[in-house]
């Protein structure tokens, strides 16, 4: 899982050092595949294999000459710049989305779960500020109440279990 923010430099030459905790969520592969967000937030999205393979295994459910089917995988699949890292752990951010993005000098890594994000410093602020903005509405502060009791209930958060709170 990628997960928490990191600042991290960009060097001369247009790399980056992958944070080591991602670099531990790519299990143990030293691929990166890196294209802009679909959101359209300016950031960058990138993930190792297996998130190619899931977003492969969705774009293939529909229908072969669907317009959404072309539309996405032009955006996550045509897009996506295969990328190696080397053996420190960095990988060259690719120029085209670089200018996109208006990286420069320095890059935030933003844990998204099955995916992170790649944003240049004071857009990812805005983008925070947004999100905290968000939060106190109703829509988003009480989004995840549903779907935890529900896995709750289905035995799907381990360590937990649902609490009886009925009487005898």
């Amino acid at each position: 899982m990628f997960h928490s923010t990191y600042d991290v430099n960009v060097d001369s030459k247009g790399r980056v050092s992958v944070p080591a905790p991602f670099r531990a969520a790519l299990n143990g592969g030293s691929r990166v595949f890196l294209w802009p967000a679909l959101d359209g937030s300016g950031c960058l999205e990138g993930g190792g294999e297996e998130l190619m393979a899931m977003y492969r295994q969705t774009i293939l459910r529909l229908p072969p000459q669907s317009r959404k089917r072309k539309i996405l995988a032009h955006a996550i699949i045509a897009r996506a710049h295969d990328l190696k890292m080397d053996d420190p752990g960095r990988i060259k951010l690719p120029e085209k989305w670089v200018t996109k993005a208006g990286v420069t000098d320095k890059v935030v890594f933003a844990g998204n779960i099955e995916s992170f994000q790649v944003w240049e410093p004071s857009a990812y602020e805005a983008f925070d500020l947004a999100v905290d903005d968000a939060m106190s509405e109703a829509e988003f502060a009480n989004a995840l109440d549903e779907p935890y009791s529900e896995a709750l209930a289905s035995g799907g958060l381990p360590g937990l279990s649902a609490i009886d709170g009925g009487g005898d």
